[in-house]
């Protein structure tokens, strides 16, 4: 859960991610990352004694802002309780979805990874699913709809579960079936439901509210899972969002400015470390 002195922690930039998982699974940084958030990475090593994780799980929901994590702290309680470290970060410039999914996966600022607006081409440049796949892991994409994460990382010898139809409830049960079935090494699932109705209704509406506690016990249940079923394994879960967002006239909501409401956000991991045959 949040300690008091990680509140304290001088947010990094989002770039600084990307390595920083890489770290983790002991794979080589994309070639165009910044370096590794040492937050994180010194927290991977605490956990696990050194070890690496051999599964890699991101929970990734879609304009959870630092301020309505601490405003709504009882909202995500579900996840503060389930992680042990939390890792404030500053998403790139514009805070949009591509642009900043496209820098968390590449480590790279959006001038070179290539999307510098909302739009949803393939990123060319070295990605983390590139390293993964070229150090021989697995890969599970899991997605829906028009998303961005659905679209800027096709053309990769990765498994793509995408579902036109279903919403996250299609995402959410496939993302169950492959944790039951442990055949991939990392599994990224995303969940872009407060994102929609926080657009349509404003971040502090009871809908927008109540899709983000949908969001927090959604992890908390691949958390349990992974404890009780991944105990063979070293893993590192987290709960990674994109940016942040705002309320604008007409009681909706926005994000894409440089901004703290679009800029800060605060993402939550936990390593499991892998219990021996006939351990505790």
């Amino acid at each position: 859960m949040i300690r008091e002195e990680e509140n304290k922690q001088e947010a990094a930039s989002l770039d600084s991610l990307c390595a920083a998982l890489a770290y983790a699974v002991g794979i080589e940084p994309p070639a165009c990352s910044a370096p590794k958030n040492e937050a994180l990475a010194a927290y991977v090593d605490e956990a696990l004694g050194g070890e690496k994780a051999d599964r890699l799980i991101l929970y990734n929901p879609d304009a959870i802002a630092a301020w309505i994590s601490e405003k709504y702290a009882d909202f995500l309680a579900p996840v503060t309780e389930c992680t042990e470290k939390a890792i404030p970060l500053q998403a790139v410039m514009p805070s949009v979805t591509p642009v900043c999914f496209g820098t968390m996966y590449t480590g790279a600022q959006p001038q070179v990874h290539g999307i510098q607006k909302y739009e949803k081409p393939v990123i060319t440049i070295d990605t983390l699913f590139d390293r993964l796949v070229a150090a021989g892991k697995r890969v599970a994409l899991v997605t829906y709809g028009k998303c961005s994460l659905s679209r800027i990382f096709l053309e990769r010898k990765i498994d793509y579960f995408h579902f036109e139809t279903g919403g996250i409830a299609a995402v959410n049960a496939k993302a169950v079936e492959l944790l039951l079935r442990d055949e991939h090494d990392v599994i990224v699932i995303y969940n872009g439901n407060y994102d929609s109705v926080m657009h349509k209704c404003g971040p502090e509406s009871a809908k927008a509210l109540a899709e983000l506690r949908v969001n927090a016990h959604v992890f908390a249940v691949l958390a349990r899972l992974v404890e009780t079923h991944l105990q063979g394994h070293n893993t590192l879960l987290g709960f990674a969002m994109d940016h942040g967002c705002h309320e604008i006239d007409g009681e909706s909501g926005s994000h894409g400015l440089d901004m703290s409401e679009d800029i800060d956000i605060c993402h939550f991991y936990r390593c499991y470390k892998r219990k021996e045959q006939g351990g505790a």
